[in-house]
C-alpha cells in the first residue's frame, strides 16, 4: 500500500478483509499504513506478522481486546477518533503509540506485551489504563498528555493506571503531563523508573522497584 500522491487510501471491511488475508498468505505483516479507516473492530482472533497502522486515520474507536497479534502493533502518528481498547491482548513484540493521538482513553487492562511500549508525545482525551498489564520490556510515556474528557455529561479523568502491574523493564514518565492521578498502586518495576518533570498526583506508596528512581 504504497501511497506516492500522499493521499491516503479509504479501506472499507471488504479491503480490511483481503488485506489481512493475502499478509497471511504471503507472511508479511498486515498493513494498513497511510490509510483511512471508518471502522477497526474484532477483525480477526490472531494477526500474524505484526499490525501497522502508521500514519492513519481511524474514525472511530478500535476494539482488538484478546486479539494476538504475533509481531508488532503499530499505531505512530496516527489519529484515533475514540478509544482504544486491547483489554486482555497479546503482543508478542512491540506497542508503538509514538505521537499518536487518541480522541478517547486507552485501555489496556491485563494485557500482555512481551517487547516495550513506546508512547512518547502521544495525546490522550481520558485515561491511560494498563491494570494487570505484564510488560516484557520497558514502558515509555515520556511526554504523554493526559486530557481529562466529558462523556455523555460524566468527566472522564485523565488518569495514569498502573495498578498491578509488572513490567521487567524501566518506566519513564518524564515530563508526563496528567490532569488525574497516576496510580502505581502494587506495580512491580524491574528496572529504573524516571519521574523527572511530571505534573500529576503520584500514589506510589506500595510500588515494588528494582532499579533507581530518577527525579
Amino acid at each position: 500500500m504504497i501511497n506516492l500522491n500522499n493521499k491516503k487510501k479509504v479501506l472499507g471491511q471488504v479491503d480490511i478483509i483481503r488485506e489481512i488475508n493475502s499478509a497471511e498468505k504471503e507472511g508479511r505483516e498486515v498493513n494498513f499504513s497511510n490509510c483511512i479507516i471508518s471502522d477497526l473492530s474484532v477483525i480477526s482472533d490472531k494477526i500474524k506478522g505484526g499490525l501497522n497502522l502508521e500514519n492513519s486515520e481511524i474514525k472511530s474507536s478500535v476494539f482488538l481486546g484478546e486479539i494476538i497479534i504475533i509481531g508488532d502493533l503499530n499505531l505512530k502518528n496516527s489519529v484515533i477518533e475514540g478509544s482504544l481498547y486491547l483489554g486482555n491482548c497479546t503482543i508478542k513484540d512491540d506497542l508503538l503509540l509514538e505521537n499518536t493521538i487518541i480522541k478517547g482513553a486507552i485501555n489496556l487492562v491485563g494485557a500482555e506485551i512481551n517487547g516495550n511500549i513506546n508512547a512518547r508525545n502521544a495525546t490522550v482525551s481520558g485515561f491511560l489504563g494498563l491494570s494487570k498489564a505484564k510488560i516484557g520490556g520497558d514502558v515509555i510515556l515520556e511526554d504523554v498528555k493526559l486530557k481529562s474528557s466529558d462523556y455523555e455529561e460524566l468527566t472522564i479523568r485523565g488518569d495514569l493506571l498502573l495498578n498491578d502491574t509488572i513490567i521487567n523493564g524501566g518506566l519513564n514518565l518524564g515530563r508526563l503531563l496528567t490532569e488525574g492521578l497516576i496510580d502505581m498502586e502494587n506495580t512491580i518495576i524491574n528496572d529504573n523508573l524516571v519521574l523527572t518533570g511530571i505534573k500529576g498526583e503520584v500514589d506510589m506508596s506500595t510500588i515494588k522497584l528494582g532499579g533507581k528512581k530518577i527525579v
